[in-house]
């Protein structure tokens, strides 16, 4: 039902080359994300200058590749993606030293640090209604972890009888169909085999 792509992370994170003053701007700077992958509009240009191919999955713009694809009549990914936040170094890092002095808010892209992400959502669909079955978005700030991770959910999530599993998680909706919001998600991820669906870290240290 599922296959993997050849999609995978990078080890070393970091934006080396310098992009045109031009852009360094109040307006590109706005929007910097703390918590998750989508950049602001100076991110994506030091990104590209960089050689670092961006996407619109979820309709943000950041480093996300597709992960697992596949799927049948009844079962969708709505997403599944292996995600990177660089950070910055070399002429790039000299250059926002620099121009700090202006927008001191540079200060905070100063203390972005590398960090790796997976994040999977599999909703499932027949004629009378549909289920948000699984959604993962886990951080990581170590690459032979997040390397690890990858491995260890990969064979999990490929080897998952998934009709046998939304049949149990409709015997045990009243279990979990009355909770909020992300009690839901850490309840049926649990269900699956893991502590909690989602843990993020700052982009910044």
């Amino acid at each position: 039902m599922f296959s993997l792509t050849t999609n995978t992370f990078d080890k070393n994170l970091e934006l080396t080359k310098r992009v045109s003053n031009d852009v360094i701007t109040e307006d590109y700077i706005h929007y910097f994300d703390n918590d998750g992958f989508e950049l602001s509009y100076l991110e994506q240009e030091y990104y590209r200058e960089n050689g670092i191919k961006l996407s619109k999955i979820l309709n943000h713009a950041g480093d996300q590749r597709p992960w697992i694809v596949g799927g049948d009549t009844n079962f969708k990914l709505d997403h599944s993606m292996v995600l990177q936040r660089w950070m910055f170094g070399g002429q790039a890092r000299e250059q926002l030293e620099y121009k700090k002095k202006t927008f001191p808010q540079l200060n905070k892209y100063l203390c972005v640090v590398p960090k790796w992400g997976l994040d999977f959502a599999l909703e499932y669909y027949n004629n009378d209604h549909w289920m948000e079955v699984l959604h993962i978005e886990l951080d990581y700030r170590d690459y032979d972890e997040v390397m690890e991770a990858k491995d260890w959910f990969q064979n999990k999530l490929l080897s998952t009888d998934w009709p046998g599993f939304v049949k149990s998680l409709v015997i045990n909706k009243s279990k979990w169909d009355s909770l909020p919001g992300m009690q839901q998600n850490d309840w049926k991820a649990t269900y699956w085999g893991l502590n909690k669906a989602e843990f993020t870290h700052k982009a910044f240290k």
